[in-house]
């Protein structure tokens, strides 16, 4: 082979040397000059020709660049730094399927080689195969933390394997003032369910994200749904001094005060937030639900009332309303609430079961079972197949007849649509009971008591279904537990559960969101 001419030793003893100088300064075309002179001299140089389709990539001429890296190829296969080069190149390119081919070419070579494991890994990511990217980015040593994008991406795949805590081991690589970086991380770890780190990751982000206060909110509602109320308000109270705050927040504030037993200061934060935002009607309804839930019906109907003065369609209104009344005993009046909403929102499940639940506790459990039976086919809904099960058990259905099938397969339904809803559960394990499938009975009443430690008719149950299978310990210690939890609230209402299954259904059904807000 022909040496190239000589060139000055302050970039290098050869032309080969000098483009290597120069393309690490990104001098990109003094770099080509330097290449055009090696390859004039050495034509089948690899290293030159892979440098020179680097150089050109650089200078923005990825196809002048890939015919580099072919060239190279053509002369020797197997040379996988041109392999895959060219494959990067087609990535960004956003030729996925070719790079994908190229990449797998380059791994038969070299099974180990971390970047092209990085780039791989990106194809599955995007692509949704989780799994696939997982085990690529678990390959590539440390490549990802030089892009925050890609260690989000592979931070994202941990959580979505349930691996949270290697998960945040990653995420903590995104750099500190990359606000935007640990903002999307937040959010990551937010719907993952990791409240506390997502929390961390907002409060980083507050202070280089573009939207401090999106930031600052987003931290606010982690540290709510980790527990660490206290802080929330912490939080809450530096962005009210930051500036103007919006309704949201003190609706925000509102949830931390209730969570703490400063009842009072709730509803002073929901009725700033309603006269910030008058016609935001989840300010009223969480309002009303406050009220409900300590038993101020009165101050909740007025509440409501003033909500429908300035949203008077608001069907969640309404059915807040017949709520309050339900409360008060005056099912007829709470009845027409319901139909209102009814008629003003035919789509969703709640005004149904709130007209079941009148339905049954006004003795017309054959009206609840006609109108429900007729709406059990909602895709998703856990709410009709349960009110309509206890309408069907509370019309006399004999448990153990095979007519309280339908009734099963309404709550199996009901759970497998919301499989945290323990009211449905608890029926479910009720009437497995009474049908004598006594090991089903224990495994939904057992659930019950672990999502809902306060239902007291699933305790009872579930201490009956041991005692019949022999275990008295285990059964006494239950019962014992349902002791306590009579003393605490005393008095024999059979609708009690029924009314805090449905208390639960509103809540749900009408509350804002509690994941964090993307950008």
């Amino acid at each position: 082979m022909t040496s190239p001419p000589a060139v000055a030793a302050e970039c290098g003893a050869t032309a080969y040397d000098c483009a290597v100088f120069h393309v690490g300064r990104h001098e990109f075309a003094a770099a080509l000059g330097y290449l055009d002179r090696q390859l004039a001299a050495a034509p089948r140089d690899l290293k030159a020709l892979n440098l020179m389709g680097i150089a050109l990539t650089g200078a923005g001429r990825k196809d002048a660049a890939n015919d580099r890296f072919r060239a190279a190829l053509a002369i020797d296969p197997a040379f996988y730094p041109a392999l895959k080069n060219l494959a990067i190149n087609e990535y960004d390119s956003g030729r996925s399927a070719e790079a994908r081919a190229h990449f797998e070419q380059v791994l038969k070579l070299a099974p180990s080689d971390e970047i092209t494991h990085l780039y791989l890994a990106e194809i599955d990511y995007h692509a949704k195969r989780r799994r696939a990217a997982l085990d690529h980015y678990e390959k590539s040593g440390q490549r990802f933390a030089q892009d925050s994008q890609w260690t989000l991406h592979y931070g994202r795949s941990l959580l979505d394997a349930g691996r949270a805590k290697e998960a945040v081991s990653v995420l903590d690589r995104i750099p500190e003032h990359d606000g935007g970086g640990r903002f999307e991380a937040g959010v990551a770890l937010g719907q993952a369910g990791a409240h506390a780190e997502a929390a961390r990751f907002f409060g980083a982000a507050r202070h280089g994200y573009k939207d401090p206060y999106a930031a600052g909110f987003n931290q606010a509602l982690m540290l709510i749904e980790a527990g660490n109320n206290d802080a929330a308000l912490g939080v809450v109270q530096e962005l009210i001094a930051e500036g103007p705050p919006p309704a949201e927040l003190y609706n925000l504030a509102s949830r931390a005060f209730v969570n703490v037993g400063r009842i009072q200061e709730a509803y002073d934060a929901l009725r700033q937030a309603t006269r910030l935002e008058p016609k935001a009607p989840e300010n009223y309804v969480d309002l009303a639900m406050i009220c409900v839930e300590h038993d101020n019906f009165d101050l909740g109907l007025e509440i409501v009332d003033i909500g429908l003065r300035e949203l008077p369609g608001s069907w969640v209104l309404y059915l807040q309303r017949g709520v309050l009344l339900a409360m008060k005993g005056l099912m007829s009046e709470a009845e027409k609430e319901f139909d209102t909403a009814r008629r003003l929102a035919p789509d969703p499940a709640i005004p149904y079961a709130a007209l079941g639940m009148v339905w049954i506790q006004s003795g017309r459990t054959e009206r609840a079972v006609e109108v429900l039976r007729a709406e059990l086919k909602r895709p998703k809904d856990y709410v009709v197949p349960y009110i309509f099960a206890v309408a069907l058990l509370r019309s006399g259905v004999d448990p153990a007849a095979p007519a309280a099938a339908e009734a099963v397969q309404a709550l199996r339904a009901s759970i497998r649509a919301h499989p945290q809803f323990a009211p449905a559960h608890a029926e479910l394990g009720r009437l497995l009971f009474k049908r004598d499938q006594l090991d089903l009975a224990i495994k939904e009443l057992e659930k019950a008591a672990e999502l809902d430690p306060g239902g007291r008719p699933a305790l009872y149950a579930l201490s009956q279904a041991y005692r019949k299978k022999g275990d008295g310990a285990r059964a006494q210690a239950l019962l014992a537990r349902v002791a306590r939890l009579n003393a605490e609230e005393r008095g024999d209402d059979p609708d009690r559960e029924l009314r805090r299954a449905f208390v639960r259904i509103v809540r749900e059904g009408t509350a804002p969101p509690r994941k964090p807000a993307e950008e």
